[in-house]
């Protein structure tokens, strides 16, 4: 089988789809009338849109991970994959009730367990959730006392 045959070609693929989101979330936010509605929207789809074109000119170099390791898009990180997806599907839907930063912790901490490679020692069991709790507490307070954007409280508590 010949070098060619055998790469990745889901990460050009994703990167393009990405990209069509972006230039579609760019042609959306034209239709905002408010400054402060198409600011954010549109500047995240521009990075977006770079990073995504970054990818494709690393793979089209040949330096891309998967091409370095083909483990790193192995089955293995399959399960790793669907608990990410799973994670942000229920983090949305919990979001109206448990609001932004119950919400927040959770799909941190979720994350975190499903992200984490190495093997657990002491510092990182403590330092690991600290750090995510002060994390999120941080975006939660920059966003909704600071900038003022209205963030979902949650009809729980």
């Amino acid at each position: 089988m010949s070098e060619q045959s055998n790469r990745d070609i889901s990460t050009p693929f994703m990167a393009a789809l990405f990209v069509a989101l972006g230039a579609i979330v760019i042609w959306d936010t034209t239709t905002y009338t408010d400054a402060d509605s198409y600011v954010f929207p549109h500047t995240i789809a521009i990075v977006m849109i770079a990073l995504s074109i970054l990818l494709v000119l690393q793979w089209l170099l040949g330096r891309s991970p998967s091409e370095q390791d083909p483990g790193i898009a192995g089955a293995k990180s399959v399960p790793r994959r669907l608990a990410l997806f799973a994670t942000m599907l229920a983090a949305a839907l919990l979001m109206p009730f448990l609001g932004f930063l119950g919400t927040g912790l959770i799909a941190f901490g979720a994350i975190m367990l499903t992200a984490m490679w190495d093997p657990w020692t002491p510092y990182r069991f403590v330092v690991y959730p600290v750090a995510g709790a002060v994390i999120v507490a941080g975006f939660y307070l920059l966003f909704a006392r600071v900038l003022q954007v209205p963030l979902p409280e949650g009809s729980w508590f």
